[in-house]
């Protein structure tokens, strides 16, 4: 194999998980515990769940910033149905999927009949959705009653054997995801959209359409996300999911989609995805503050975005790497 063929960006970020782990590994007391791994499972799982169709949406030139106040959002609606309005837990759980896939259907309209850039319209999405969170609890957590007993709260915050529940989630969530980027029309016609816009209506392709499809499958896994969090912890809280955008857009940054369109993949993102996790989790073993925790991920999204172009396979590395290996022994 090439030496061009090793050194890809999927490669790059193995290289630099394995690398984060080795030295988390070394030097954070206990992250070598069982428990301490399996957090880093459950925190990959609730940023996969929201960061692969991101993945897609991304690869369709679009994103959307308000998945985190999306997220917050449903989670109280949730809490809301089932603490205040007596509904079933599963059926208050398919409510806030809908509701989620609305504000999806919502934003892909605006984007694609008003064009409303996504990022602008979707920094307005993420303050009215993080609003409506606060009115509708007043700013105040709603708790669940102990005295609800559901199948729900085991499916979504439960144990099968040592592994949580989310876990299962997460990865029903990528292999769908993979399964369909890799191997199916829909796939094509999302990395068309994105990575030549032009070439794909002349094609005969409606890229419209399919960005108003990713942005309500984006929606769903917010209302997903949401109802599995309130299941999990019995509660809904108007601040659930802020900040959260930042961790979930790195994971899709660092996997290897590009913000201009047409490039990414399920398995990058989900490497991504335990890089931020570990992060997360790591520094705070090791002592670090929780503010300075932020910082460090944030410089990881700068780095990725940096090095992204020279290991794009038209970039200046690929290029050095090939005439490397042409010249004669």
């Amino acid at each position: 194999m090439s030496l061009h063929a090793l050194l890809n960006r999927q490669t790059a970020i193995l290289l630099v998980a394995i690398a984060l782990y080795i030295g988390f590994a070394a030097n954070a007391p206990h992250f070598l515990d069982a428990q301490t791994q399996f957090e880093i499972l459950r925190v990959t799982a609730f940023t996969l769940i929201i960061a692969l169709p991101l993945t897609a949406l991304v690869i369709a030139g679009e994103v959307d910033l308000s998945i985190g106040s999306n997220y917050g959002l449903t989670s109280v609606v949730t809490a809301l149905a089932i603490a205040d309005w007596g509904w079933n837990p599963w059926a208050a759980a398919l409510l806030a999927v809908a509701l989620g896939g609305g504000i999806g259907l919502v934003n892909g309209l605006a984007v694609v009949r008003l064009k409303v850039p996504s990022f602008i319209l979707t920094i307005g999405m993420l303050s009215l959705l993080r609003g409506l969170a606060l009115v509708v609890t007043m700013g105040l957590s709603i708790d669940l009653p102990t005295t609800i007993v559901s199948s729900f709260f085991e499916a979504a915050g439960g144990m099968l054997g040592p592994i949580p529940a989310q876990i299962f989630w997460a990865a029903a969530v990528f292999a769908v995801t993979g399964f369909v980027l890799r191997y199916t029309l829909a796939g094509a016609r999302l990395y068309a959209t994105g990575g030549n816009l032009r070439a794909a209506v002349q094609m005969g392709l409606r890229p419209d359409r399919v960005k108003i499809w990713v942005f309500v499958l984006l929606g769903l896994a917010c209302g997903l996300a949401g109802a599995l969090t309130t299941g999990w912890l019995r509660l809904g809280a108007p601040n659930t999911g802020a900040g959260g955008e930042l961790s979930i857009i790195a994971a899709v940054i660092i996997g290897g989609a590009a913000l201009s369109g047409g490039v990414g993949t399920a398995t990058g993102t989900l490497v991504g995805a335990v890089i931020v996790s570990m992060l997360q989790i790591g520094l705070v073993l090791m002592g670090v503050q929780g503010n300075w925790v932020q910082v460090c991920v944030g410089m990881l999204i700068v780095c990725a975005a940096a090095v992204e172009p020279y290991l794009r396979p038209d970039g200046a590395l690929a290029d050095w790497l090939r005439r490397f290996e042409r010249k004669p022994a």
